[in-house]
């Protein structure tokens, strides 16, 4: 069994939180590339996959030796993927047309074991309902959450945002960890664990 350092490939505080709830320490190397737009018709599920795959597999050129993990999380509605928004004004649209609609969250994982380069993939699905915003509301956590997947923070405290939701809430915030533990166990089995 090769014991090698846990690294999260991404600056995401909210990944920084939910990967400290695992029993191993975990490096903080966030990817230097940016995200390109989604390919017209491309499915999201696919499109969260390859930027996870795109993070995990530059840092791991950057590190050298590590199991890295590269996340990416997007919102998907009516054959829309929203993203990052690129403005405040940009997360209010994204908020108003996401308000009491229900939607999908897309994460995909990709962990990488260098050396060797083996890796293990995976997606988390959930859907979604926001809850309906006023005019008000839209400006104020438009201005506040303008860095987010569709504009919204789902672990915000007292929960301005989701309604209700079906499948892993883990998934809504950034890091499904329920998918993350079968990429590790798959990992364990190829001979790789992250140090404690």
């Amino acid at each position: 069994m090769i014991r090698l350092p846990f690294i999260l490939a991404s600056a995401s505080p909210r990944r920084r939180f939910l990967i400290r709830t695992f029993p191993f320490r975990a490096r903080v190397v966030p990817g230097r590339t940016p995200e390109r737009r989604p390919m017209a018709s491309e499915p999201p599920a696919r499109y969260a996959l390859a930027m996870a795959e795109q993070k995990a597999n530059e840092v791991a050129r950057r590190v050298g030796r590590g199991l890295v993990l590269g996340a990416d999380t997007i919102v998907h509605l009516g054959g829309t993927i929203f993203g990052k928004p690129t403005s405040k004004a940009a997360a209010r649209r994204m908020l108003a047309a996401l308000a009491g609609r229900w939607h999908e969250v897309h994460t995909g994982l990709c962990l990488v074991a260098v050396p060797g380069r083996r890796a293990w993939r995976a997606t988390a699905r959930t859907r979604v309902r926001l809850k309906d915003f006023s005019k008000p509301e839209l400006d104020r956590l438009a201005r506040r959450n303008h860095d987010k997947a569709g504009a919204y923070a789902a672990q915000a405290r007292g929960n301005p945002f989701v309604a209700e939701y079906r499948g892993d809430y883990d998934n809504v915030v950034g890091l499904p960890r329920k998918t993350l533990q079968i990429l590790l166990k798959k990992a364990a089995k190829a001979g790789f664990r992250p140090k404690v």
